[in-house]
């Protein structure tokens, strides 16, 4: 186990040295596209230095050294087209004029049809003062004045990210600076490289000093059309192919800037994180080791608890099963035995049924009920009250017990009819409850059968299991 664990991280180490140094490599589609050009057409918008200046016809600063070694990287000619303003600038991208839109800020509001790659320039964001209020704090700022450039990100940024502070804007960087000295202002808020590069080449701003680093960065990104989605593959991977020392030759031919990429040794920096790797991978083999060994011995341990539960369970489901097998079939004959007493007085009795629901007023009755009981459908509304008025007062109590809303039993009951003319009536009614849908309410069903030919004659029934004997209120086991 030592061994295989000691060539994973040997593995693992190698796979880092290879990630650090693999670049990625055109697709046909990329390189259909390089060969159908020579030029890379980028518009740009003057900044402030050292981020993009126009120096006449000339771009200079960090975005065109920039975009310089990108296409040095895509063996393309540079081709930088100067634009007033960012209108301009989109106009003539989409019109086809330029490919590129080579420094677009990501924080501003950009067209829909627009896709920026990853930014290529994080540059930090401070707060410059004087001396009597840069060692002061953020605090001290409170209520006051704070100078930007004019159609700076900071313009509308600062009112939702610092609402304490108070913007004013000026045209240029030099004018927002000597706000500042002038005490017409309190602060500056900007990126740090351009202030930075000012007072290094430039002389009157001595008494400025970096107030404090903000948590937020100015990021520049390319941008092109949605529609040219190999031309978007192309920059992002020309700017992955932008080495080390590429970064550091631009950053460190600018006066007063802080390089964000420092010198180091690479391959002492993957030996250290591969000896730490590999002690790290030997430790926790060690840690895992231990674990599964006192893990397997618990689970073992468990297992035989989980076993005997087990059998125990099983023997106690089989004396259920047996149980339950007993009762399905006495359940089965007793079923029989219905079916056949049911099936034999729909043959020898006129029959009849009816409904009732402990929701409803009356009772549903078929046109046979009415018959048997000698009413008329229309003159007679057959609720629980008129049918027990019906009944003869000794049976009433028996057949009171049908209309309870709480009543679930099976109901067998023999009761008389008192008739029109006076004469009794012998009826015979079987009834089941019958639960509602998704368990609400639900109502009583019932059959009856006129057995009245038998009292008169004095004929008892036949041996069906319904003699008179028999007809008593029975409820059935559940």
């Amino acid at each position: 186990m030592l061994y295989r664990l000691l060539g994973l991280c040997l593995l693992g180490f190698a796979v880092v040295t290879q990630a650090g140094t693999q670049v990625a490599r055109f697709n046909p589609a990329e390189k259909g596209w390089l060969a159908d050009h020579q030029d890379l057409r980028i518009g740009v918008v003057e900044m402030t230095p050292p981020i993009l200046y126009f120096d006449g016809s000339q771009t200079k600063g960090l975005v065109p050294d920039y975009l310089r070694s990108l296409a040095e990287k895509l063996g393309l000619q540079l081709d930088i087209v100067h634009f007033d303003d960012q209108e301009a600038l989109f106009a003539a991208l989409r019109s086809g004029e330029v490919d590129v839109m080579g420094a677009a800020l990501q924080g501003e509001t950009m067209p829909a049809d627009l896709h920026c790659t990853r930014p290529y320039l994080s540059l930090p964001a401070a707060l410059f003062a004087t001396g009597r209020i840069a060692d002061q704090g953020l605090t001290a700022l409170d209520g006051l004045e704070v100078s930007v450039v004019a159609g700076s990100i900071w313009e509308d940024g600062i009112p939702h990210l610092l609402p304490s502070l108070n913007v004013m804007a000026f045209n240029d960087l030099g004018q927002a600076l000597r706000a500042v000295l002038s005490d017409r202002a309190q602060a500056y808020l900007g990126d740090a490289a351009s202030v930075n590069h000012l007072i290094a080449t430039s002389t009157g701003y001595e008494g400025l000093k970096e107030m404090m680093r903000l948590d937020m960065t100015v990021d520049v990104a390319m941008a092109t059309l949605y529609s040219e989605p190999v031309l978007q593959s192309l920059l992002q991977k020309g700017l992955d192919r932008l080495s080390t020392r590429d970064m550091q030759d631009i950053w460190y031919n600018w006066q007063g800037l802080e390089a964000p990429v420092k010198q180091n040794s690479k391959l002492l920096s993957l030996t250290l994180w591969g000896v730490f790797i590999l002690l790290w991978s030997l430790l926790i083999g060690w840690v895992v080791r231990k674990h599964s060994q006192k893990a397997l011995a618990h689970h073992r341990s468990k297992t035989r608890r989980s076993i005997s539960r087990l059998r125990r369970r099983e023997n106690l489901l089989k004396q259920k099963l047996i149980t339950l097998k007993q009762k399905t079939k006495r359940y089965r004959i007793r079923a029989k035995s219905l079916r056949q007493q049911v099936d034999f007085l729909h043959e020898v009795l006129p029959s009849c049924s009816w409904s009732w629901d402990p929701e409803e007023v009356s009772c549903q009755w078929d046109d046979e009920m009415y018959a048997l009981a000698g009413q008329e459908r229309g003159a007679f509304t057959p609720d629980p009250a008129s049918i027990l008025r019906l009944v003869h007062e000794q049976d009433r109590e028996q057949i009171a017990q049908l209309f309870e809303a709480e009543n679930r039993n099976e109901i067998r009951v023999s009761y008389r009819l008192l008739l029109a003319d006076g004469q009794l009536r012998r009826v015979l009614d079987y009834s089941h409850y019958v639960p509602g849908e998704n368990n609400g309410p639900g109502r009583r069903v019932g059959i009856c059968w006129d057995v009245d030919i038998f009292f008169n004659n004095g004929v008892q029934l036949p041996d069906s299991g319904l003699a008179e004997s028999s007809l008593e209120i029975e409820s059935t086991e559940k």
